[in-house]
């Protein structure tokens, strides 16, 4: 039996995930909606998709999916996602879950009212094969009581690999409104990743997030505001005491770009980039443990999104078919507490979470 994809948003689905479908078994896609109609129709004649439509709405309710992506601007995650579960559409939303807590609240109560349709979150870093190896080595215990993690993001690159220019032209990205901002856009990934390394709930926030850049010009050169984050750094504890520091920019010119070491009381991870991962016991040095990953060089656009996205999807695939995860995807209750800490954060200050 072939699953029925409808896809909402043509920007990430059009750059990844459409390219990554063609290398997971058992999929087509059949719908596909913007709310641009000129980028649906587009997209539909690249793809060879055969229903296009104006309103993500409009698709869930068509019956021509069983499962819905939601990969459109994240103030429309919510609305969409609520509509597809709600015709019966089994659901992968991207990250970040909402625009806030409350929405992503309501997505979950939706989601849980229906145990029968699978819904998760597209957090794809958990089917990365060295993110996934760290959550083993935590878990088994390799590197004793987990005591703090440092996660660290900069310089921030864009999908051609460069660092973003400090004149980069205005989208809704950099609109908070639409849920622009780097927290929602990478940060959502780190704060879960800790979540999925430790098995622990954030139970207290103290962070902030700034913009520097207030004004850009669009593709047209029209101005518009910045009002979505640029920069955002915060001090998050876990649920037993671990200590978690985030910083994450977009503004900086060097840097290591994905780093994040993971200190227990018998040694540490080191995880630098998309896939190194050292591990480093009291007085000794750092030994590569890194793990091959099987994908490279065979998604059209080669990174670990890319790459993690298939796995993810191929473990979707299989769930809704019936068997048991293989990984350990995020449900939208999952989405629902990280967004908790972005809202957090955001609002500066110390917040305890319940």
């Amino acid at each position: 039996m072939t699953l029925r994809i409808g896809i909402i948003g043509t920007g990430f689905a059009r750059r990844v995930q459409l390219p990554c479908l063609r290398l997971v078994p058992g999929v087509q896609v059949t719908a596909i909606s913007s709310g641009r109609r000129a980028n649906a129709d587009a997209v539909a004649a690249e793809y060879a998709i055969p229903q296009v439509f104006d309103d993500g709405i409009e698709l869930a309710r068509s019956g021509a999916t069983d499962l819905v992506i939601v990969s459109s601007t994240p103030a429309t995650h919510a609305r969409y996602c609520v509509a597809a579960l709600e015709a019966g559409r089994h659901v992968l939303c991207e990250k970040p879950l909402a625009i806030d807590a409350a929405q992503a609240w309501r997505m979950v109560e939706t989601a849980e009212r229906r145990p029968g349709q699978v819904a998760w979150v597209d957090h794809e870093l958990r089917y990365e094969p060295n993110r996934r190896r760290i959550r083993e080595l935590v878990r088994g215990g390799t590197i004793g009581e987990v005591r703090h993690i440092e996660l660290l993001l900069k310089p921030y690159l864009r999908g051609d690999g460069r660092p973003q220019a400090p004149n980069a032209a205005w989208t809704w990205w950099f609109d908070a409104a639409q849920g622009g901002g780097i927290l929602g856009a990478v940060g959502s990934h780190l704060v879960d990743l800790c979540r999925y390394w430790t098995g622990r709930d954030v139970v207290q926030v103290a962070g902030r997030a700034q913009t520097f850049v207030r004004e850009r010009a669009d593709a047209d050169g029209a101005m518009h505001p910045v009002t979505a984050d640029e920069f955002a750094s915060a001090v998050l504890t876990l649920a037993g005491g671990i200590i978690v520091t985030l910083t994450l920019s977009t503004v900086a010119h060097h840097g290591p770009g994905h780093f994040a070491q993971i200190t227990g009381r018998d040694g540490s991870l080191v995880l630098t980039g998309e896939g190194r991962l050292e591990i480093g016991r009291p007085n000794a040095p750092l030994e590569d443990v890194s793990v091959a990953d099987d994908l490279t060089g065979k998604t059209s656009v080669n990174n670990m999104w890319a790459r993690s996205f298939v796995r993810l999807m191929r473990d979707l695939v299989a769930t809704i078919g019936g068997a048991a995860p293989e990984g350990e995807p995020a449900q939208l209750r999952d989405g629902w507490r990280v967004q908790q800490v972005l809202d957090a954060i955001r609002a500066g200050g110390c917040t305890p979470l319940d």
